[in-house]
C-alpha cells in the first residue's frame, strides 16, 4: 500500500512488517493542514488492520523538520469562528487520539523541528528517537492558545510536573541532548537506527506486544482503567500458536517465526 508521495500530505508505505507513516510538507517545515489532520485516523485504521504491520513508524519527509504542528496560515480560514475552532480542534484531537489508540507498536523519528502539534504527535507515539538536529517546542504562549489537556497529561508523565511546566511556560526550543535529559526522547540516534530497532520490535511476538502496551496504557491512564482487559491479553498470549512456536523455537535453538495469531 502506497498513497501517492506529493507535499501537503501524509503518505503512508509498508515494508518489511513496518507501516511508515510520512508527514510530508516540507515547504512549511512539515506544518499539517487541516486535510492532514482529517486524513491521519483512516491511515491508521487501515494499517493497524493489515496484519503484515506489526509496528508503526512517525516521521518528516526532507531532512529539517518531523511535524511543525498546525499550519497556521490555515488559521484565519479554518478557525475564524467559535464553531470552526470547535471543529478544527475535534479534527486534531480525532488525530493525536487515534496515534494514542494504536494498539501495535509505534515510535517516532524526529529529524529537526518538532514544535507544537508536533509534540503532540510524538508524545502519543510509545517511543520517540531524536537525531542530532532535532529540537522541540511547544510555543503555545506565544500565540496564545491553549495546549490540550490530555496531552500535556502525557508530557508531565514522561518528563515530570516541573518540566512540562518549564515547557509550558518559557515556550523556549530545546535541543535532542536537553530532550533526551528530561524523558522526553528515549535516545538520540539515526533514522536507520530507529528503523532497525522498529524491525527488530516488529520480529518478536505481536500479542506480547499487544498485551504489553494495554497494560502499561491502562496503569497510566487518567480515566478509568480496565484490568480485565488486560488479564484478557495475557490469556491471549497463553493460547496463541505463537506461543507454541516461541516454546519450540527456545527448545529447538532456532529464530521464532510469529505470525500474530
Amino acid at each position: 500500500m502506497s498513497s501517492e508521495a506529493r507535499p501537503g500530505r501524509i503518505h503512508v508505505a509498508v515494508e518489511q512488517h513496518l507501516g511508515r507513516v510520512v508527514i510530508d510538507h516540507p515547504a512549511k517545515h512539515n506544518a499539517l493542514t487541516f486535510d492532514m489532520w482529517q486524513s491521519l485516523p483512516g491511515l491508521l485504521d487501515e494499517l493497524e488492520s493489515r496484519d503484515d504491520v506489526r509496528a508503526i513508524v512517525f516521521e518528516g519527509a526532507g531532512d529539517r523538520a518531523f511535524a511543525s504542528g498546525s499550519d497556521i496560515s490555515q488559521f484565519g480560514e479554518q478557525r475564524d469562528t467559535e464553531e470552526n475552532v470547535r471543529r478544527y480542534n475535534a479534527t486534531v484531537e480525532r488525530a493525536i487520539g487515534r496515534i494514542g489508540a494504536v494498539r501495535k507498536p509505534t515510535l517516532a523519528f524526529i529529524n529537526g523541528y518538532c514544535f507544537g502539534g508536533g509534540v503532540a504527535i510524538a508524545l502519543h507515539c510509545d517511543m520517540r528517537y531524536g537525531n542530532e538536529q532535532a529540537q522541540f517546542c511547544i510555543p503555545a504562549g506565544k500565540v496564545g492558545v491553549g495546549y490540550h489537556e490530555l496531552w500535556l497529561h502525557r508530557l508531565a508523565q514522561l518528563v515530570g510536573p516541573a518540566h512540562a511546566k518549564e515547557i509550558m511556560f518559557t515556550a523556549r526550543r530545546y535541543t535532542a541532548e536537553e530532550a533526551r535529559q528530561m524523558g522526553l526522547v528515549n535516545r538520540i540516534q539515526t533514522r536507520e537506527e530507529t528503523l532497525d530497532l522498529a524491525r527488530t520490535i516488529a520480529g518478536l511476538a505481536p500479542l506480547t506486544h499487544r498485551a504489553s502496551k494495554l497494560a502499561i496504557e491502562t496503569s497510566i491512564a487518567p480515566e478509568g482503567r480496565d484490568w480485565q482487559a488486560c488479564k484478557d491479553a495475557i490469556l491471549d498470549c497463553f493460547r496463541s500458536a505463537d506461543y507454541v512456536e516461541g516454546r519450540e523455537a527456545f527448545t529447538g535453538k532456532r529464530t521464532p517465526v510469529f505470525r500474530g495469531k
